[in-house]
């Protein structure tokens, strides 16, 4: 569903966050881990595969990541290609999360 990429935010941590009531209450109901006392194996193994995708494709992750605008940009478009006609597993998760980054990274950047 489209609106799994726009009411869902996904965190490096693992958890999910829903932007709109629906979202939450979807959650919620599907224990899909908006905390740790709800899913920690959900969480964890999501952790996981996100950051094993990630560092597969950036590598060092102790290199600034989070602070690098062009490399998180250059990323999303990476994982929105499809590999043998597929995405990678959990690639709409990660870029979920680089995408919270850059909104993050442009939102500290205007108020500068």
């Amino acid at each position: 569903m489209a609106e799994c990429e726009t009411e869902l935010r996904f965190k490096i941590s693992g958890r999910v966050e829903g932007l709109s009531d629906r979202a939450t209450t979807t959650i919620q109901v599907l224990n899909l881990g908006d905390n740790e006392k709800n899913n920690r194996a959900l969480i964890e193994k999501r952790k996981q595969l996100s950051n094993a995708l990630l560092w597969k494709y950036y590598g060092d992750p102790n290199q600034g990541l989070e602070d690098d605008t062009e490399l998180l940009e250059l990323l999303i478009k990476d994982l929105e290609q499809p590999q043998n006609g597929q995405l990678e597993s959990f690639a709409p998760v990660v870029i979920n999360i680089l995408r919270s980054w850059l909104q993050q990274l442009n939102l500290e950047g205007e108020t500068s």
